[in-house]
């Protein structure tokens, strides 16, 4: 009887254990699409040209942030993108994108590849420069 009685205990507590998790995160939210803005951080007032690697889940539809730049783009898969942007350049938005889910904005990232001047000169050194990636309102 005692074996019976400690059988049913186990069995118990295995199926109403996992319905006392302590998992507050609810329910799992709706991805939302959207876009997103890709932002230059430059420690130049001449940038010319840049090349830009872009990563995050559902990438697409890259389109210049201002209709005086050039953008030619490549996606490499779903999750990463290839961009140039040519044009006077400053440190302001470059680049919108469609996201598969704005709530997960923090996976997406981004990085200056290489810079030009204006003159075309290369930029001989990358530091300084960045990007910032936030959603588009």
């Amino acid at each position: 009887m005692n074996i019976a009685r400690t059988l049913a205990i186990g069995l118990a507590l295995v199926v109403v254990a996992p319905a006392c998790s302590n998992d507050q995160t609810g329910p799992a939210q709706q991805p939302t699409p959207g876009t997103a803005t890709v932002a230059l951080v430059t420690p130049n007032i001449d940038d010319g040209a840049v090349l830009l690697t872009l990563t995050g889940p559902g990438l697409s539809t890259p389109q210049p942030a201002d209709p005086a730049y050039l953008l030619y783009s490549l996606a490499v898969n779903p999750n990463e993108l290839r961009v140039i942007v040519v044009g006077d350049l400053g440190p302001t938005s470059l680049v919108t994108v469609h996201v598969d889910d704005l709530n997960r904005i923090s996976e997406y990232a981004g990085t200056v590849v290489d810079a030009a001047s204006r003159t075309d000169a290369a930029r001989t050194s990358l530091v300084g420069y960045g990007l910032t990636i936030a959603v588009s309102h």
